[in-house]
C-alpha cells in the first residue's frame, strides 16, 4: 500500500536559484552543493520522466541554524558565503528562520529514491524521479517506487483511483507474469520519455548557443521547435533572436531539423502505444476492484 506524500508548500522566493545562480554557488563554495535540490512544480512535471530544469531550491535542513548558531540571513552568509549573492538583498528580513525548511518538510525531503511524482487533473502528469527533486505542492509524491506501481497508476483505473486518494493508495494483486510485462512497459516508456526531453533540449540550446545574442532567451515557439516546418524555423529565428540562420548553413539545419523531428514524433508514438499497452494489462486489474 503505497503512501502519498504532498509536496511542499510555495517556499520563499529567495530560496529559489537559477542553474546559474546555484553553479555560481557552488563553484564559490563547493561545500555549499549538498543544500541544493531541483525544483518540479505542476508547469515544469512531465509524463514518465522530467527533466531537471533550472531552477533550484536551496534548502537547509530543519536543526540547521541552531546546530550552527545561526540566527540570522547575515550568519548563513558569513558560513556559507557561496549564497551571498542571491540571499544577500535579503538580510533585512526579521521572520525567525525563514531560510530553514520547515519541520513537517522533513518527510518529503528525506523520502527515499526512487519516486513517483503524480500531478493534479484526470489526465495529469505522473512521472519517474530517480534523483532527489523536491516537488511543490500539489504535486503528491509515492516513495518509494517501483516501475510496476508506476504501470499501475498511470494506467486508467489508476488514475481514477489516485483522485479518490488521500494518505495511501492500495494497489491492485498483480499476477507474477503481468507484474513483470507492465514493469517493463513503464521502464521503457521512462527511457523514451528521457530521449525526447534529452532530443527536444538539446535542439533547442544550439539554437541559442548559434544563433542568439548574448543574454537572450528563447521564445516559446522555439523551444517547441518540432511543432514548426523549418521555414517557420528560419522565421522565427529571426524574429526571436534578431539572427537570421545564414543561408550557407541553412541546408545543415533543415536536415538537422528533419531528422530531429522524425525523431520526436517517432518517440511519441512510441510512447502512446506502450500507454495503450499498460492500459490493456493494468485496468482489468483495477476493474476486479470495482473501478467506479
Amino acid at each position: 500500500m503505497p503512501t502519498l506524500l504532498n509536496g511542499l508548500p510555495t517556499p520563499h522566493p529567495a530560496l529559489v536559484f537559477t542553474r546559474a545562480e546555484r553553479d555560481q554557488a557552488v563553484i564559490f563554495e563547493p561545500a555549499c552543493a549538498s543544500f541544493f535540490r531541483p525544483l518540479v512544480d505542476r508547469s515544469t512535471l512531465q509524463p514518465w520522466h522530467t527533466p531537471i530544469g533550472d531552477r533550484w531550491l536551496l534548502v537547509i535542513p530543519p536543526g540547521y541554524s541552531q546546530q550552527s548558531a545561526i540566527t540570522s540571513v547575515t550568519d548563513l552568509i558569513q558560513r556559507h558565503p557561496g549564497l551571498n549573492r542571491r540571499l544577500s538583498a535579503y538580510t533585512d528580513h526579521t521572520e525567525p528562520l525563514w531560510w530553514e525548511m520547515p519541520s513537517p518538510a522533513t518527510a518529503i525531503l528525506t523520502a527515499p529514491t526512487p519516486r513517483i511524482l503524480i500531478g493534479t487533473g484526470e489526465q495529469a502528469p505522473i512521472a519517474w524521479d530517480s534523483g532527489h527533486a523536491v516537488a511543490l505542492h500539489p504535486i503528491r509524491v509515492v516513495a518509494p517506487a517501483d516501475h510496476l506501481t508506476l504501470a499501475l497508476l498511470t494506467s486508467r483505473g489508476g488514475r481514477i483511483h489516485l483522485q479518490q486518494a488521500s494518505d495511501t493508495i492500495t494497489l491492485p494483486a498483480t499476477p507474477t507474469q503481468i507484474a513483470g510485462r507492465l514493469a517493463e512497459l513503464a521502464a521503457q516508456a521512462v527511457a523514451m520519455a528521457h530521449e525526447q526531453q534529452a532530443l527536444a533540449r538539446e535542439f533547442a540550446r544550439r539554437l541559442l548557443a548559434d544563433f542568439g545574442p548574448p543574454g537572450s532567451t528563447l521564445s516559446p515557439a522555439l523551444h517547441r521547435w518540432w511543432e514548426l516546418e523549418f521555414r517557420d524555423l528560419l522565421a522565427e529565428v529571426h524574429r526571436a533572436l534578431r539572427n537570421p540562420i545564414p543561408e550557407p548553413f541553412q541546408p545543415f539545419w533543415a536536415a538537422r531539423h528533419a531528422e530531429g523531428r522524425s525523431r520526436y514524433y517517432t518517440l511519441a508514438a512510441e510512447l502512446a502505444a506502450v500507454a495503450a499497452a499498460i492500459d490493456e494489462l493494468a485496468n482489468p486489474l483495477w476493474n476486479e476492484t470495482q473501478i467506479p
